[in-house]
C-alpha cells in the first residue's frame, strides 16, 4: 500500500509560474524556485550588442546574450529575445522587481517588501525575499530579526523591512518615499502607503534560485509569422505524477505506452510498481518485457505497449472497483480524517529526536567510496544547529561521533570515520549493525517516556531518522518513510542479546493499540509531506513518484525499518537524503553547502509540520 499525497501533486506536475508583461513590451517569466527569466521585443535595427547595451549593462556582454538564444542567429523585430536573469543589469532587475511588487517601497532605514504571493499560492518566503533584495537567501536570519513578530509563513498582504546595511546596491540608489531614481525607460507604477506590519517568523523554507532555459512565458518557442522554418526549442520532457496515469486495462493486465524519452526502468517499473532496489526494478523489468514481446529493453519504440499484470501494479494504478484499490481508497479516508490536535510556532514546545542511520563498524550504504553513515552525521549536527539556532524546539541526539562532536566541518569530502556511539548509558561503540538498530528505537522509546513523566505529550515529540538510500541508478531525489499500520506489532521488547545498559532495563515491554498505529500513521505523514514541500521549495531533488511511503519494498517483501516499526513516538520518520547509487545525487551529497541546505529544508519542514 503507497499513495501519493494529493496536497502537493500539482507541485510534482507544474511548479508555480508566473508570467506578466511589464511596459515597453518586457515580459518575465517565472518559475517558482528558478531564476526570472526576461523577454524583450528588439527594434527596427537591433542587434545583439544594442539589446545588451541597453538591458545588461554594456555592449561587451553581447555574446553572452547571443548564446543565450542559441535559435536567433540574429535579433529579429516580433520575436522575442530571451535575457536571463543574471545578464540582466542591477538597476534594471530593481525595476522589474519593483514592477512586479508594486507596493514595495523605499523607506528611511531601508526598503520595506509587501508579501503577495506572485505564483499565486503559498506565498513568498523569507529567504526568496533575501535572495531578492539582498542578494544571499542565506541572509534571511538577519532580515527576520528586523522583523520580529511576522510569522513563520508571511500571510499575504505582510510588510517586511530589508534593512538598509543588507540591501543590494541597486535599492540603495532608490530615493526614500518610493520614488526610483531614473535609471530607465521603463515608468515605476507608484507604492501604496500601506501600514507597516513588523515581524517575522523564526524559520523558513528556502528555496534556491537558479537559472533554467525557459523557451518563453507561454511554454511555446517564440513565433511570428514567417518563421515557420525555425526550429523549436527543446524542452525537458514533465513526468507526470497522477493517480489515473493514461493505463489500458485488460484482463489481469494493465497496458502503458511509453512516450518520448521514457525508459521502461523508470517510466514504467519505479512508477508503477513502486519497485526501487536495482536487483528488483532490473529483474521486474526483463519480466515486462518478457511479457510484452520486447527483446532489448534499451530500444523500445515510442508508444509501445506495455504489459503489467496486476499483481504488480500499486492500488492506486488499479482499476476502479478493483478490491486493492477499493481497500487502499478506504484506509486513505480513515487516515485523511486523523488530525494534528497540537498547533506549535516556530516549533515551540515540540522536542526533536535525531538520529543518523548506521555508524561505527556499519558504514551504511558505500557508492564510489562514499560512506552513507559518515555524510548522515554531518546533516543530522547541521539540523541540530538551524533547529537550536532557528527555532524553539528542543533537541535531542541518538548517536554521537566520538571525533567530530557536534560541530560539523565546512569540508566537502569528509574523513570516512567509524567513531560514533549511541548514546545509552553506559554508551555502546557501534560494533553489531543489529544491536545498533534495536538500541537505537530502545533509546528513542526511554526518552519518550522520560519526556511524558515530565508532562510532554506525545503529539509534542517527533523522531527523526536521517539516511541515504543505496537503488536503481535510475532513481533520484529526497524521499521519506512513515510507519505503516499494518506493520505496527501489538507489542515490542527488546531482544535478549542487547547489552544491559539502562534503557534497556527501563523500557521493557511496548504497546501499540491499532488506534496509537492508525494515528502514528497519519501524523507522521503530515509532517512528512510537509518536509517534502519544504524540499521543492528549497529546489532540492525530490523523488518524482510517491516521496512519502509507508513501508519499503525489496526483493519482495514490504516492510518498515525497525527505527520506526517499534518507535513510540507517534510521529517518526525516516528520510532518505539522496540515492548514493546516482551520479548526480552522490555528487550533490559531497558538497557541504548541499548538506547545509538540506538541513535548513528539514528543519522549514519540521517548523510547517507543526504549524499548520
Amino acid at each position: 500500500m503507497r499513495w501519493v499525497p494529493l496536497c502537493f501533486l500539482l507541485w510534482a506536475v507544474e511548479p508555480p509560474r508566473l508570467t506578466r508583461d511589464l511596459p515597453t513590451a518586457v515580459r518575465v517569466s517565472w518559475v517558482r524556485g528558478e531564476q526570472p527569466v526576461v523577454w524583450v521585443l528588439p527594434r527596427a535595427g537591433d542587434g545583439f550588442a544594442h539589446l545588451a547595451a541597453r538591458y545588461c549593462g554594456g555592449a561587451e556582454k553581447a555574446q553572452e546574450l547571443a548564446q543565450a538564444n542559441p535559435r536567433i542567429p540574429h535579433p529579429m523585430q516580433g520575436i522575442r529575445v530571451r535575457i536571463p536573469w543574471q545578464l540582466l543589469a542591477p538597476d534594471r532587475r530593481a525595476e522589474i522587481l519593483q514592477q512586479l511588487f508594486p507596493h514595495d517601497r523605499r523607506v528611511a532605514g531601508g526598503y520595506e517588501h509587501q508579501v503577495v504571493a506572485p505564483w499565486g499560492g503559498e506565498p513568498e518566503s523569507w529567504w526568496e525575499v533575501a535572495q531578492w533584495f539582498t542578494g544571499e537567501g542565506s541572509r534571511y536570519a538577519e532580515v527576520r530579526q528586523a522583523n520580529p513578530q511576522v510569522p513563520l509563513f508571511p500571510p499575504v498582504g505582510a510588510r517586511i523591512l530589508i534593512p538598509e546595511a543588507l540591501l543590494l546596491p541597486e535599492f540603495r540608489a532608490l530615493t526614500v518615499g518610493g520614488q526610483a531614481v531614473e535609471v530607465g525607460t521603463w515608468p515605476l507604477p507608484t507604492p501604496t502607503a500601506t501600514p507597516t506590519t513588523p515581524g517575522v517568523s523564526r524559520l523558513t523554507p528556502v528555496p534556491t534560485l537558479t537559472p533554467s532555459p525557459i523557451p518563453s512565458p507561454t511554454g511555446k518557442p517564440p513565433s511570428v509569422a514567417g518563421e515557420a522554418g525555425r526550429p523549436p526549442l527543446q524542452q525537458e520532457k514533465k513526468v507526470e505524477v497522477v493517480p489515473g496515469a493514461p493505463l489500458e486495462y485488460q484482463e489481469g493486465f494493465a497496458i502503458y505506452r511509453l512516450a518520448p524519452g521514457e525508459a521502461l526502468y523508470s517510466a514504467v517499473v519505479v512508477r508503477f510498481t513502486g519497485l526501487l532496489h536495482a536487483a528488483d526494478v532490473n529483474a521486474t523489468a526483463l519480466k515486462l518485457a518478457e511479457l510484452s514481446g520486447v527483446s532489448d529493453v534499451t530500444a523500445i519504440p515510442v508508444g509501445y505497449p506495455i504489459r503489467i499484470p496486476f499483481d504488480l501494479l500499486l492500488p492506486e494504478y488499479l482499476p476502479a472497483g478493483h478490491p486493492r484499490r477499493r481497500e487502499w481508497e478506504r484506509e486513505r479516508q480513515e487516515l485523511a480524517s486523523i488530525r494534528r490536535v497540537i498547533r506549535a510556532a516556530n516549533l515551540e514546545g515540540i522536542h526533536v529526536i535525531l538520529d543518523a542511520g548506521h555508524g561505527g563498524s556499519d558504514t551504511g550504504a558505500i557508492a564510489n567510496g562514499v560512506w552513507e553513515a559518515t555524510y548522515t552525521y554531518d546533516v543530522m549536527t547541521r539540523l541540530k544547529r538551524v533547529l537550536q539556532r532557528e527555532t524553539k524546539a528542543t533537541v535531542w541526539l541518538l548517536v554521537r561521533d566520538e571525533a567530530l562532536g557536534d560541530h560539523p566541518p565546512d569540508r566537502n569530502i569528509l574523513p570516512q570515520r567509524r567513531d560514533q556511539v549511541l548514546l545509552t548509558n553506559p554508551p555502546y561503540p557501534l560494533e553489531d549493525s543489529t544491536v545498533g538498530v534495536h538500541l537505537r528505537w530502545v533509546l528513542a522509546n526511554s526518552l519518550v517516556a522520560k519526556l511524558q513523566k515530565r508532562g510532554v505529550t506525545p503529539e509534542q515529540m517527533v523522531f527523526l531518522s536521517i539516511h541515504a538510500d543505496s537503488l536503481h541508478p535510475s532513481v533520484r531525489g529526497l524521499m521519506v518513510y512513515v510507519p505503516g499500520r499494518k506493520f505496527r506489532p501489538g507489542e515490542a521488547r527488546p531482544p535478549s542479546y542487547l547489552p544491559r545498559v539502562k534503557e534497556v532495563m527501563e523500557v521493557g515491554r511496548w504497546r501499540f493499540s491499532s488506534q496509537f498505529a492508525a494515528r502514528s500513521e497519519a501524523l507522521s505523514a503530515q509532517v512528512a509531506e510537509s518536509l517534502v514541500r519544504s524540499a521543492r521549495r528549497f529546489h532540492l531533488p525530490v523523488h518524482p513518484f510517491d516521496p512519502v511511503r509507508p513501508h519499503v519494498i525489496r526483493g519482495g517483501r514490504a516492510w518498515v525499518p525497525a527505527v520506526l516499526r517499534y518507535c513510540g513516538a507517534p510521529t517518526s520518520l525516516l528520510v532518505e537524503l539522496v540515492n548514493l547509487n546516482n551520479d548526480e545525487d552522490r555528487k550533490l551529497l559531497l558538497s557541504w553547502q548541499f548538506r547545509e541546505k538540506l538541513a535548513h529544508a528539514l528543519a522549514a519542514g519540521l517548523a510547517e509540520g507543526f504549524s499548520r
